[in-house]
């Protein structure tokens, strides 16, 4: 997914940020952009390019310039480059149905994409009064003798069932809500758990309600989930199938488990997460429910030495006067450094985290590593 940074609507200078990225590759590309031809000013506008025009005027500058809009984006990226056209084509009508304006609307659209369903071949009025009339689609409402059709008012059918179907013409066709969503799909989900018991299998999507569980147990015959196979697991968010091990197991934690990631999504640190996994590698799924619940313990920082050390004298105490007033006599670069190295930063496929309860250990060498 690409987005581009402009400094004004008629300003010739932008600059390309591809996600996934950081919160400090992005302030870095901001910075670069603000300080060429300093007369046109910050940084104002924010559109995309190619399948991510549909975000053009929805994601602000401010999603730019926190850790948790960087992850939000992250994660939409990941499903906007996931999709076909046609899922594209979908969410672009979804959006402008549900005049989706920041980015917040833009992911809770994408995330309930099956709630809504697009006819291209409706583009007006008279196209879905046609369409309504020829395929009875409010079941016999439309069912018109054959003679009496080359008289009808198509477009004025249309135009009275179209606000009744909560639908809207976009430039892909007619979009509108299901009127029937699958009961599971009304779930946010997070997880699903394939479960087995006596050759039967059911799929259980969490979080998941007590009435939900209780369902569960009546379809498989059993009394206790202990009796059940948990024989597969999946995730909604990216990559914790690889970090987040099944030893140790159950029904009832996993159900935990799906509460806390919707939460770390709705806060943007299912990243943070990700990369406290890599570095903790735990060796069941008990320890890695314990680490979301305490998410708060861990920290993705700038990947700037530079500004993680003045960072780390502002917690120490200092203020804006004082960086002012050491700023030409200090590395702040080799302080940043030694200060990575002393708090335990440690290096992820995520970005830089650490612990503040206490330093993780450092890195393991490459030899000790395959010892």
């Amino acid at each position: 997914m690409v987005l581009q940074m402009h400094k004004g609507v008629f300003d010739p200078e932008k600059a390309e940020v591809i996600f996934p990225t950081t919160l400090a590759k992005v302030q870095t590309e901001m910075r670069g952009l603000e300080e060429f031809g300093k007369s046109y000013g910050v940084v104002r506008i924010v559109s995309g390019e190619g399948p991510t025009q549909l975000l053009t005027g929805r994601v602000k500058v401010d999603d730019l310039n926190t850790e948790a809009g960087i992850q939000n984006l992250n994660r939409l990226a990941e499903a906007i480059d996931n999709m076909s056209d046609e899922k594209l084509k979908l969410l672009n009508g979804a959006l402008a149905l549900e005049r989706a304006a920041n980015l917040d609307d833009v992911l809770r659209v994408t995330d309930s994409l099956e709630q809504y369903e697009l006819f291209p071949q409706i583009r007006t009025d008279e196209d879905l009064g046609h369409f309504l009339v020829d395929t009875s689609f409010i079941t016999g409402k439309f069912s018109f003798p054959e003679k009496t059709r080359p008289y009808l008012d198509y477009a004025k059918i249309g135009a009275e069932q179209r606000d009744t179907l909560g639908g809207a013409y976009t430039t892909h066709g007619f979009v509108k809500r299901r009127e029937e969503v699958p009961v599971q799909a009304e779930v946010p989900k997070a997880m699903l758990l394939t479960l087995t018991a006596s050759e039967q299998s059911y799929p259980l999507v969490l979080p998941a309600s007590e009435k939900q569980l209780e369902h569960a147990k009546k379809s498989l015959g059993i009394e206790d989930f202990a009796q059940a196979v948990i024989a597969n697991v999946e995730y909604t968010a990216p990559y914790l199938n690889q970090l987040i091990p099944m030893d140790s197991i159950t029904v009832e934690d996993a159900n935990e488990m799906a509460l806390c990631l919707q939460r770390l999504k709705k806060d943007g640190e299912i990243m943070k997460y990700c990369a406290a996994l890599e570095v903790e590698e735990p060796s069941t799924f008990t320890e890695a429910l314990d680490m979301a619940i305490d998410i708060d313990d861990y920290e993705l920082i700038s990947d700037s030495e530079r500004e993680y050390s003045r960072q780390a004298l502002r917690r120490m105490g200092a203020n804006d006067e004082v960086l002012e007033a050491i700023e030409g006599h200090t590395d702040f670069d080799l302080l940043g450094s030694e200060m990575m190295e002393e708090d335990g930063v440690r290096q992820t496929g995520f970005g830089l985290a650490r612990r503040l309860s206490k330093p993780f250990p450092p890195a393991p060498e490459i030899g000790q590593a395959m010892m």
